[in-house]
């Protein structure tokens, strides 16, 4: 008698891998085959941004990506690729770097989509598409998955890579509307790192498959579909995990000392300690203590007991979201850094302050 509930699919992305991080990847995809072999999982979606850099690949990020796929195919795991805005150099071009690698066996890489077969006892069909510009060809992409590819006997599930509205404190300029996913029973989303739902929506962002930096939460690993629908999120356990501890400057002694020291014998975490003072209590900060007890990096905040009043101009302009961003554009063009997708991202979750009011 065949199983009624039973785990089929388990989905990924934002992995970005780079020549510095070569082992995180490396742990963190033996990882997920672990658990497709823990749970008889055969296949694996990955929903953008393998790669981190836009510009190029070195030799031995090419190469770890090739192994890792040799991997999958010695466990008898396929896996399916939709190519993430990292993953290209033309963001309107159907190829990217995942293709790369479509003629291992095992693998398969959407142009544009793929909406993969339902196997026996299998109640949902999965479609995804690369990402195109949110402003550019994406809409059309989606309204040929709508026409050419909705299965009505079945659960129709999406995945994509994409910047949708309602995802982040603060709406971004190219972001999609929700209303257009509505013939969808289920939206999984990479591209933004932190899981979230959007309210009042079926849209989820299934958060990126590890903690990149310190402005990450922990809530990162994997997806997993279940034959009749149902998902379940497992945690990534392997990849170091980054934390924040935000203390006043009384609560930065000994005993906090302690706590670095209690984290760094866990061997998991790389901790931030924000010291949250007066500008005259700077000096009082011991920031090689903390460091020698586990800190990996030591950040003073103050705040000014007095406000200064200061007559220059142009110290105040109005510097909100847009202004930033602008300001940040700037400073990657100046230094001639190549992709500065990821910390625009990561800008676009600022709320909507006003510096300078």
């Amino acid at each position: 008698m065949p199983k009624e509930h039973f785990p089929c699919l388990l989905l990924l992305n934002d992995i970005h891998i780079s020549k510095d991080n070569i082992p995180e990847f490396t742990a963190n995809w033996q990882e997920a085959l672990d658990i497709c072999h823990r749970m008889d999982v055969h296949e694996i979606a990955l929903g953008g941004d393998l790669f981190l850099s836009r510009a190029a690949q070195s030799l031995d990020v090419l190469l770890a990506v090739h192994d890792a796929l040799l991997s999958a195919a010695e466990s008898g795991i396929r896996v399916v690729m939709a190519e993430g805005n990292h993953d290209k150099v033309d963001q309107e071009d159907p190829r990217g770097y995942c293709h790369v690698f479509d003629q291992h066996p095992n693998v398969l890489v959407a142009d544009d989509y793929l909406s993969l077969p339902a196997p026996e006892g299998q109640h949902f069909i999965l479609h995804l598409i690369s990402y195109f510009p949110e402003d550019g060809s994406f809409c059309d992409k989606l309204e040929t998955v709508k026409k050419n590819a909705l299965q009505p006997e079945k659960l129709n599930f999406l995945y994509i890579h994409e910047g949708i509205n309602g995802a982040l404190s603060q709406p971004g300029d190219k972001e999609l509307p929700t209303n257009i996913f509505g013939d969808f029973d289920k939206v999984f989303v990479g591209h933004y790192h932190n899981r979230t739902i959007i309210p009042c929506t079926r849209i989820e962002y299934i958060g990126s498959s590890r903690q990149h930096n310190f402005g990450e939460d922990e809530e990162k690993g994997y997806t997993v579909l279940y034959n009749d629908g149902e998902h379940e999120f497992i945690r990534n356990q392997v990849n170091t995990r980054y934390r924040t501890l935000d203390v006043p400057l009384e609560e930065a002694g000994i005993h906090l000392a302690d706590q670095l020291e209690e984290i760094r014998a866990e061997g998991r975490y790389k901790v931030r300690v924000r010291v949250h003072c007066l500008p005259e209590q700077v000096a009082g900060v011991d920031r090689t203590k903390l460091l020698e007890a586990g800190a990996s990096k030591v950040e003073i905040t103050t705040a000014e007991s007095h406000p200064t009043k200061i007559t220059s101009t142009e110290l105040f302009e109005r510097y909100d979201k847009g202004k930033i961003r602008e300001s940040y554009e700037e400073f990657c063009r100046e230094r001639r850094i190549e992709d500065p997708e990821l910390g625009i991202i990561y800008l676009s979750q600022i709320d909507g302050t006003t510096c300078g009011d």
